[in-house]
């Protein structure tokens, strides 16, 4: 089973090899961390499990910021799991050589599912910054819902980006992207008020 690795080179035939400029291997960095299927998909999990955790309209308290933070990342951590778990039952189901084994499976399935987790990192900052007290419980709950909007809109342009789309489809698939951060943020309101 191949990886969805969009860091693979996309190299032509009969091209010869030169090193990539270094905008391109920031955005490859940036992209190898969060912009796998499995970051995207945990971005989105994560931003509706802290708006579905965060309560109503009423005011929250550090306790309430400290409960979505724990919440969160307890939920995120049983998502990628069950993300693991699922990847290494098909990639070693769908690998027939007799040689393979569970150990190489739930390698690569870590390695796949990684992202998942690390896409909880950016997040989860104003939320603990508003679980210490520095800034109000309400303020870090919309804080983490923004910036996965924003994180999600920033990996959209670079994936389209890295293939040498032009700038009006970068922009096409950040506002896409971010529309699932969006609609999220849009749940939350309408639901819980």
């Amino acid at each position: 089973m191949d990886s969805m690795d969009l860091n693979q080179s996309s190299a032509q035939p009969g091209d010869h090899p030169s090193a990539p400029d270094p905008d391109r291997r920031v955005q490859r960095a940036l992209w190898r961390h969060w912009g796998t299927p499995a970051g995207i998909y945990g971005t989105i999990v994560y931003a509706s499990v802290v708006a579905a955790s965060s309560g109503g309209a009423g005011d929250q308290t550090q306790a309430d910021a400290l409960h979505v933070l724990v919440f969160s990342l307890v939920s995120i951590v049983v998502f990628w799991m069950a993300h693991v778990y699922s990847t290494a039952l098909g990639f070693h189901g769908a690998d027939e050589g007799v040689g393979s084994r569970v150990r190489d499976a739930l390698g690569h399935a870590l390695f796949e599912s990684s992202g998942m987790l690390e896409a909880a990192v950016v997040p989860s900052i104003p939320l603990l910054l508003a679980a210490i007290g520095i800034i109000p419980a309400g303020l870090g709950v919309w804080l983490s819902l923004w910036l996965t909007v924003l994180l999600l809109a920033l990996l959209g342009y670079l994936v389209f980006l890295m293939r040498g789309r032009p700038v009006l489809v970068c922009l096409t698939g950040a506002v896409i992207t971010g529309l699932f951060g969006v609609v999220v943020i849009l749940l939350k309101t309408t639901l819980q008020h």
